[in-house]
């Protein structure tokens, strides 16, 4: 009985480096109450973002864009607006219309989580962790068969401009799954505008 007692602690000691081994290591739910996190990631961006000139805007600075889609004499709070910061500001003076065809480099993630603190990766075409143009093959697109945040961005960029957008779940993919990407989600896009084609005329040859 002695003995039995004796062992005691140390049974109770490995107990409870266990129960703590496994705390420590339990998943969190990177989803859970995902639209009200994203509505706030949004709100917060939204409070944070500049109000710079977007066809001056240098890089450094951030902005925001009202929907292509929505009538800007309404009210349409945070909601309507992809928000742009610009890390690199391109030579070029020409913006892509609606109709055009474009190449792009990017990168787009979800927001911050406790498993991804930089954001979940769901989709992209770098090949390194940062833009090289000497290494990443951009991909081509028709403006107007992007996401509504994506299309009101490139509609103001230049051949050259490397943007990071934030754009809210009703300019993304709404109230619906698309692949990886769960329903309500905001997006963090990283977009280099490479190339524009006008209507009626092909982008360069690969």
């Amino acid at each position: 009985m002695k003995r039995t007692l004796n062992l005691f602690p140390v049974l109770l000691t490995v107990l409870m480096l266990f129960t703590l081994s496994c705390a420590e290591t339990k998943e969190t739910d990177d989803h859970a109450n995902w639209k009200e996190r994203n509505t706030d990631f949004i709100n917060n961006i939204a409070a944070n973002c500049g109000n710079a000139d977007p066809e001056s805007a240098t890089e450094g600075q951030s902005f925001r864009l009202l929907s292509f889609k929505l009538d800007p004499d309404a009210d349409w709070g945070n909601s309507g607006y992809v928000y742009c910061y610009v890390l690199k500001k391109g030579t070029d003076t020409i913006s892509p219309n609606y109709t055009d065809s474009v190449r792009i480099n990017y990168r787009v993630r979800l927001i911050p989580t406790d498993n991804y603190p930089e954001g979940q990766v769901v989709d992209q075409s770098f090949k390194t962790d940062n833009l090289d143009p000497t290494v990443n093959i951009p991909y081509s697109f028709r403006v107007s068969g992007l996401i509504e945040g994506v299309t009101t961005a490139l509609m103001h960029m230049h051949c050259g401009d490397y943007w990071k957008l934030y754009i809210p779940y009703g300019m993304a993919y709404g109230t619906s799954d698309k692949g990886t990407i769960p329903a309500y989600s905001a997006l963090i896009f990283e977009i280099n505008l490479t190339e524009t084609a006008r209507t009626g005329q092909s982008l360069s040859p690969r």
